[in-house]
């Protein structure tokens, strides 16, 4: 199990992507998220999925928002679809089928590990950024990084890039290196 994506900017708790293979050699995409302190993942999560073009780049962005009472916890990954084996593309045609997310919350204190399963309504929006990647020119892994650098330097916070990656279709998103 490799993780696709680390993001390095962003303060911890981070959320890290990976991809497991079953026994049909079926695969499926999963989130892990390792939690400073107790899991407080309750069992309202949605996840969030949108493409922003930051020059020649393509970025997949995931947020996983949690909500218990007051508490809020919002939790953010990209991975390079373009990634050596082209294994963040294959993470995202399994999204495209896929009938839940699988999201694994361990808490590096008392390393307790909680399961959860969400239902995946995004399957069209899967389709649709595959199809569009598919068709994009490939970027190298130093474009990756200067875009997901850019990224952090505009929009400085999850919360931020969460906001901008929900604005209306006629909001753009994009950015020029």
């Amino acid at each position: 199990m490799g993780n696709c994506s680390v993001n390095y900017h962003l303060p911890s708790p981070e959320l890290h992507m990976g991809l497991v293979s079953d026994t049909e050699h079926d695969a499926t995409a999963w989130f892990v998220a390792a939690l400073p302190q107790l899991c407080t993942l309750s069992r309202v999560i949605t996840v969030h999925f949108g493409l922003i073009g930051i020059g020649p780049v393509l970025l997949p962005l995931f947020f996983l928002r949690s909500s218990s009472g007051e508490e809020e916890l919002l939790l953010e990954t990209s991975l390079n679809p373009y990634q050596t084996d082209l294994q963040g593309l294959k993470l995202l045609r399994c999204l495209c089928s896929q009938d839940t997310y699988r999201i694994h919350c361990r808490d590096l204190a008392t390393q307790t590990e909680h399961i959860f399963d969400v239902p995946n309504t995004h399957h069209a929006l899967y389709r649709q950024a595959v199809t569009l990647l598919e068709t994009h020119p490939p970027w190298t892994a130093t474009q990756f990084v200067q875009a997901q650098y850019h990224l952090a330097q505009s929009w400085p916070t999850p919360e931020e890039r969460y906001q901008n990656l929900r604005c209306p279709p006629g909001h753009s998103s994009g950015f020029d290196l």
